[in-house]
Order: structure tokens, then sequence, then C-alpha cells
């Protein structure tokens, strides 16, 4: 019997991206989450997926696949849902769309929303740590329902990036760099993160997991096939779950523990449903060590975005126009500027090219070899 309080996270095998395999997947774990879409027939629906950006390389591993949007929208188009598909990527929306082929379902279904585009309401939130006011897309403060759809990916500044994670794309446009400048640092992000998803709070999460990324997530890591379909009506729950099966500590991820510090979910727990929880030993970005004094020298030595392969720049520009603290000069190739980096990563997410890399300084693995001795 289901604890109070305590929510139910589908977590359903899908071998592939074929329409069919997804389409069963999704709706046996709606089924096993007892979702109810008859309370929303003929209501307004937004689905907001995770699209970062235009990733020839590695596009299946970085956004949410088409398949797993279409898969609800034809739930969704049975009870005649007015459907929405929105979402604000950090470069070229239009682009990011095309290449990850979710324009063609919105057109299919119902409309796309590019936030920063669309007209923005301030939702004002007195209990906010960080984000007293937030921009925010009508359309999607007026929907009945709205649908969280993450991809499972570990990411070089929060270590993941699920359900939480997936709504910082409702910040529209430039308001995301700006945000990183008043938020510097993983805690206070993390807080950032949190202060946007209790506004939302959506009904519905569902997390593309058949081909994940570990490594440095959101858009630079190397692709896992998990294989998964993980589904709840709390995406907080979901994250938890997700941490577990990529054998991440949840108390770690500073966004679940705030969630859960702040009551948007009572526990560190949630009740598997379907498929056996299956445990990967995903690569965790950064410093993974428990000791006190492997955090010191993690601390005074800190990571920095610097080029992993000058072959690979293409010389675009990109990280040095969306750099909020502006760090990053081209001479001809990414400089970055240690004294004014915040360490927001944002280069390394948005580099077409996996240009971009974290290395440990020479110093910190000289350091860490001596004292795990």
């Amino acid at each position: 019997m289901k604890k109070r309080g305590i929510e139910k996270v589908a977590i359903v095998k899908c071998l592939g991206y074929e329409q069919k395999k997804v389409d069963k997947a999704v709706e046996k774990a709606l089924k096993l989450i007892e979702f109810d879409f008859s309370k929303y027939k003929g209501k307004k629906v937004l689905i907001k997926p995770n699209v970062v950006g235009v990733f020839p390389k590695k596009q299946i591993a970085t956004t949410t696949n088409p398949t797993i949007v279409e898969a609800v929208c034809k739930i969704l188009k049975k009870n005649n849902c007015k459907i929405f598909i929105g979402d604000s990527p950090f470069t070229n929306p239009e682009a990011s769309f095309k290449a990850s082929g979710i324009d063609k379902i919105a057109k299919k279904y119902g409309k796309l929303v590019i936030f920063e585009l669309d007209k923005l309401v301030n939702v004002k939130d007195k209990k906010a740590k960080v984000l007293k006011k937030i921009p925010m897309s009508k359309t999607l403060k007026n929907a009945d329902l709205v649908i969280n759809m993450p991809k499972l990916k570990t990411h070089t500044l929060t270590k993941f990036t699920g359900a939480v994670k997936n709504l910082y794309g409702v910040v529209p446009g430039g308001l995301k760099q700006r945000t990183h400048l008043k938020a510097k640092g993983d805690k206070k992000f993390s807080n950032v993160l949190v202060d946007i998803y209790q506004n939302i709070m959506p009904e519905l999460t569902i997390m593309d997991g058949i081909i994940a990324m570990e490594g440095e997530g959101p858009s630079s890591g190397d692709p896992v096939k998990t294989n998964l379909i993980l589904a709840s009506k709390n995406g907080i729950a979901l994250d938890i779950a997700a941490c577990k099966i990529i054998k991440l500590n949840p108390k770690s991820v500073f966004t679940t523990k705030e969630a859960v510090k702040r009551k948007l979910y009572p526990k560190f727990k949630f009740i598997s449903v379907g498929d056996k929880l299956p445990k990967f030993k995903f690569d965790i970005p950064g410093c993974r060590e428990k000791e006190q004094t492997k955090k010191m020298i993690c601390d005074l030595f800190r990571e920095r975005p610097i080029i992993c392969d000058t072959n690979k720049c293409i010389k675009c520009g990109l990280c040095a126009s969306k750099c909020p603290a502006r760090a990053i000069t081209l001479k001809p190739y990414p400089v970055v500027d240690k004294k004014k980096c915040i360490r927001c990563f944002c280069c390394i997410e948005i580099c077409p090219q996996d240009a971009l890399s974290l290395r440990h300084d020479p110093k910190v693995a000289k350091a860490m070899k001596e004292i795990s001795k």
C-alpha cells in the first residue's frame, strides 16, 4: 500500500526509440503511476522538453527524444487537449528545436512556444531564496497541466540534471546569463532552480532515459544506453530515483536536498513500480571525494574550462558571446580569464563541437594521488 506523501516512480524498460516501443513504454509508465488524463479533457497542456541546442554528434544523448514527446501528444490528442510544446534553448531556439526534431511534433499536434518570444508575466514569490520575481511565459503560466520531460544526464555544475534542472529552460533568453551572474556557484544556482520549480510544480514528469549522458553534461558528456523511461507525479521523487539508478547519492545533489528542505517532497524516498530498479555506474563530474582534506584541495585548485582540442574548435565565438561574466576572449581560440570565471560552465554547455572541457590542474591530480596512498 502506498505510504502517505511518498510518490510512485514508474521504471519501464524501452529498448530503443522506435515509435511503437516508446508508445507502449510511455502508456505502461503512466498506467503504473495511475495518471488520469481524462480530467484534463479539452484543457491547455504545456510540454516542457529538454532542448539545449544544436549538437550534431550527440543530439540523441543531449535532448529529449521526439518519439517520447509524440507518445504523450497522442494520449493528449485522444482527450482533445490543446497542446503546447515550449522551451527556451540557450542558443538559436528555432535551430535547436529543428535539430531535436521536436518542431515537427509541435506542428503536427499543437503549437510550438519559444518562451522569450511569448508574452511574459512576472511571477512573484516572497518565499523564494534568490528569484523573488520570475519572468514567465504567459502560455506556461495559463496551462492547466504542465508536463515536464527531462533527459537523464549528469551535469558539470549541479552533478545531475533532471526534473528540477530542466525547468531552468523556462527562464527566457538572455535572462539565463544574468541569472547565472546573480547566482554564482552550485549551491546558490541550485536554490534558483528550486525557486523556479516551486512556482511551476508540474503535475507530471516523464524522463527520457533510453539514451542518457554521463560525465560533462548537459551536452559535452558521453552517451550511455540505459534503455529506460521514468514517470512520476512528483519531479523530486523522480530525480531521487534517477540518482539511485546512476549510483549518485541524491543527498549530495543540492537541488534535491534543497527541495526536500523546503518540504516540496517529504523524504529521500520513493516507491518503485514497474521494472526492477537498475543500477549503472555513471561518471559524475566534479569533486566526488568525501574526505575533508580532498575537498579543501578541490576548492583550492578549482577546475576551469579550457580547450581540449584545438582541432575541434571552429572559432564560432558562441562561448564568448554567451559567457555571463565576459570571462572568455578569442585569441584566436577561446581563453578563459580565471579571475572573472564564475564556474557556471555555460561555455561547455553550448559548444557545438565539444571543444571545451574541464581538466584538473596538474597540482590537484598530484595532491589527490598523494593523499590517496
